[in-house]
This record gives C-alpha cells, structure tokens and sequence, in this order.
C-alpha cells in the first residue's frame, strides 16, 4: 500500500481533495486510470442490496453500501450523458452508441457488465397521441467472471435516464392518479393507483410509431428481457436491481413493481430472486396501499433524495416530505404577512394552504437515505429558502445526478443527527463531472471546470487525462507541455 501512496501525484489528491482513508488508496487499471478498489462483498451483498431494509448501513453509512450506491448511479449517468436529443437530428429518439460499445463508450471504465437490450418509452405528453418514442433506458447484465466472483451473484440491472424532452416533461406533470395494469393478467389489487404520467411512459404502446420494429411499451420491453435473461442464467446466484434518476426514478419503481407483481422474479421452484431499487431524486409514484403493496411482494428500494431538491417532494403526498416546497410558500406568506401588517388573515390562510397540498393520495416508497446540500464545501451552496423556486438553475443545480453522487461520497450517513459530522470524500472521485449539466461547483474549485460542459461531441475541449479525470489539456501550438507528475 505504501508504494501506493508514493506513485500518485500529491497534486492529484489536492485538486480533487482526496482524503479518504488508506482503504481508498487507487489502485492502477491500464484501461481507466487510477480506481478506487473493489471491495469483495460476495458474503453480504443481499444485505447490501436491502433484504434487512439497510438496517444499521446508513447512520454511518457503510462503506460497501457507499460504493454500491456509486455504482448504481455511475450506471445511471451513462444513459443521461448518452441521450442526444436534438429536435433537428435524423434521429433525436436513438441512443449514438451500439449497445456493445455504451459502457465503455460513455464512462471510459470497465464494469464487468455488458448491455442486452436498450428500453423506448412511448409519450404522448399532454396530447391524445403519441408523439415520440425515445430511448429511455438499457438492460445490462454481469459477464466478467472476476465481477461476478466479486459479486456474489450474476446482477441483471436496469437502468432509466431522466426528463431531457419537452413531451416528458409534459408528461411528467400528469399527477391523477390511474391504477396500473399487470402484463401477464395477474389481477392487480384495485385500491393500488400510480401516478398517470409515470405510468404511462412505462406502460404506453402504439405499434404506429414504433421504432426498430419494437413490440410493446417499455415495461413489456423490460419484462421480456428480465424473463429471457432469468432462464439463460437459471440455477445461478442472481439478483435484480432497478436504477434511475429523477423520471428514471420513477420508472425504476414502477419497474420493480412490475417484475414483482407478475412473479417474474419467482423460480419455478419457488426461489425469489432478490429485486432492489435505487432510486436517485425520485418523485413519488403512487399512493399508500401501493407502497404497503412493494413490502408485501418484498420488494427493497433505497430513495435517495436531497433536502433541497424541488423534484422529490411532488406530487405533494401525506409523509412530510413536501416540507421544502411548502416551507418555501409558507416563508414568502408570512413575510409578505409583516410588510402588509394582515398577518393573521394570511395565516388563515397559510393554514388552508396546507389542507390544499397535503393530500394522503401520493406517499414515497421504500427507505431514504437523505443528502444535504449545504454539507459540502465543493459546491455552491443553496439560499436560505428550502427550496428556490425563482431560480431555474438552482432548481437544475440541486436536483443534479453527479451532485448526488458527490453527496454519497462525502456524508457520514442519512440521518439528522448525522448532519452535525463533517463532509469527508470517502471514495477518489473527479469533481470536474460535478459541472457536467450543472453550474454547480464552488469558485475554488470551479477553476478550468466550465458549467454545463458536457456535450455528446468535444465536451467543451475537456479531456481524460492518463488518471481519468477531466480537464483542460496544456497545449502550446501543437505541443502538449509536459508534465512530470502525469506523464
């Protein structure tokens, strides 16, 4: 380990303020730069992946667990970076990677994992129709034999991007409340309803508008694949896990809704095979018996969602996780109340303003683990208000996947107590990703770390340099400046 420490820069662990333990001393792959290592988790990773609800994993949050939740969400930012959409393109809906190639194409590491089938939504938006058909997540499975070993089991995975179009969004805000169909006739218990427009993105199909001859809505796409996965792995350790961010979120819990409630993780010998969800920033899908109904088909999701993020707390439901947007609205009441001098007519109606936006019809699922903003050094830090509402890029700022990730990576656990102990990166991780789709890192560390630099193409001139990290490369004339510390 000691020779370790000696072969990486000092400047490299300054820049990107690595201090972690000597547990998380890189180790050198020749394919992606310096990693943090591998933890071998194959004795603990059903506890891992929730079967004891992460009970005593998340106040302090377990290492292994921090790394997994990481990897989950690096799998997760693949189809977000990925995703081209531009309305004049030949083909705005299709993802610019053969499936062989996105990992490796997208994240310039090796995952042991290999994509076998991409997912398209169906959206009609706010219209009767539909109006496209996007690609809106993959299917992956493990196939490195030292990945698996490392495991424990063979993980199928499925993975959702997040809202990128404008018929999504639409979409989106469609918040009654319908209740789901089962895709193998299975009768689904009639006090279950999901939210209209979630639902519709995974359920939807209109063979009209079907692209690359795809047969079904994205839930029968996942469902086949899941199924025909299962009985080529059969007699195999295996497990399931659903992965999204934001809409994604959304999708990933209606997808492991799905998968249970038609048996399809159930053997023919009765064997459940473990099905986990981790969602990042996810709204909340459905009402309380349908959360009462993922503990009784033991489904396991993990939400993590952050106390300043706009996106988790709607649609508005009945467990007080719609405090920042309604402390927000109560705070601006109250402080026009002082100026105006009609305070107690205007606590009136502060009082009938929470009747009107706590319904009991919408409730979160599974366990949180939750993130603050404000903990981090290396970002921007919100304002005062829970929740910014005039301000569309910190609305973007905060609801951000790699600041989520970020987040995970420095927090001493999930609870509030937990809030009281310093920010602390654990695992080496680039910031520089941080500013990928946002303008989110603070001034310090912001230096030659553009906002919003991500692009299919170029990436704003940011490269990978021989460790993996991203950034501006010294060029005079045609001449890169050497540098004896990376080269």
């Amino acid at each position: 380990m000691a020779a370790q420490w000696r072969i990486i820069p000092l400047e490299l662990f300054q820049r990107f303020a690595r201090c972690g333990s000597k547990d998380e001393i890189p180790t050198t792959n020749t394919k992606s730069g310096y990693e943090a290592p591998k933890a071998n988790i194959a004795t603990r990773w059903r506890e891992l992946q929730g079967a004891n609800n992460w009970a005593g994993l998340l106040s302090p949050l377990d290492l292994d667990l921090r790394r997994e939740i990481l990897r989950y969400g690096d799998f997760v930012h693949v189809i977000g970076d990925s995703f081209p959409w531009e309305k004049k393109a030949k083909n705005p809906w299709a993802s610019p990677f053969k499936k062989s190639e996105l990992l490796n194409s997208a994240t310039h590491t090796v995952t042991g994992y290999e994509v076998t089938r991409y997912l398209y939504s169906h959206l009609r938006g706010r219209k009767d129709q539909i109006r496209e058909v996007n690609w809106i997540g993959y299917v992956a499975v493990t196939v490195d034999p030292e990945e698996i070993q490392r495991l424990g089991r063979r993980d199928i995975i499925i993975v959702w991007r997040g809202t990128r179009t404008e018929v999504e969004l639409q979409q989106d805000t469609l918040f009654t409340q319908i209740q789901p169909t089962s895709i193998n006739g299975n009768s689904v218990p009639k006090d279950i309803l999901v939210s209209r427009g979630f639902w519709a993105a995974f359920a939807d199909y209109d063979p009209e508008k079907s692209v690359f001859g795809i047969n079904g809505s994205a839930g029968k796409q996942v469902t086949e694949e899941v199924k025909r996965l299962l009985a080529k792995y059969a007699g195999e350790q295996l497990s399931i896990t659903c992965a999204g961010h934001s809409l994604g979120g959304a999708l990933a819990t209606c997808c492991a809704y799905q998968i249970a409630e038609a048996n399809i993780n159930k053997t023919p010998s009765g064997t459940i095979i473990p099905l986990t969800a981790f969602t990042f920033a996810s709204p909340r899908v459905g009402n309380i018996p349908f959360r009462e109904r993922f503990k009784t088909l033991g489904v396991k999701v993990l939400r993590i969602a952050s106390n300043q993020d706009l996106v988790p707390c709607l649609p508005v439901g009945d467990d007080h996780n719609s405090s920042p947007i309604i402390d927000n609205v109560k705070m601006e009441v109250e402080q026009t109340a002082k100026k105006i001098q009609i305070s107690d007519v205007l606590a009136f109606l502060v009082d009938k303003l929470n009747e009107a936006i706590l319904p009991d019809d919408y409730t979160h699922v599974g366990v949180s683990l939750a993130l603050d903003f404000r903990k981090s050094p290396y970002l921007k830090q919100p304002g005062k208000l829970p929740v910014d509402l005039h301000s569309a890029e910190n609305v973007n700022n905060y609801h951000n996947l790699e600041g989520y990730l970020h987040l995970v990576n420095g927090i001493f656990g999930g609870a509030k107590r937990d809030l009281k102990k310093p920010f602390k990166p654990v695992v080496i991780r680039d910031l520089a990703p941080v500013n990928k789709h946002a303008d989110l890192l603070a001034a310090p560390y912001a230096h030659n770390v553009p906002a919003k630099w991500w692009k299919l193409q170029r990436h704003t001139g940011l490269e990978r340099n021989k460790y993996g990290f991203w950034e501006f490369p010294e060029v005079h004339g045609d001449i890169r400046k050497p540098n004896p510390d990376f080269d």
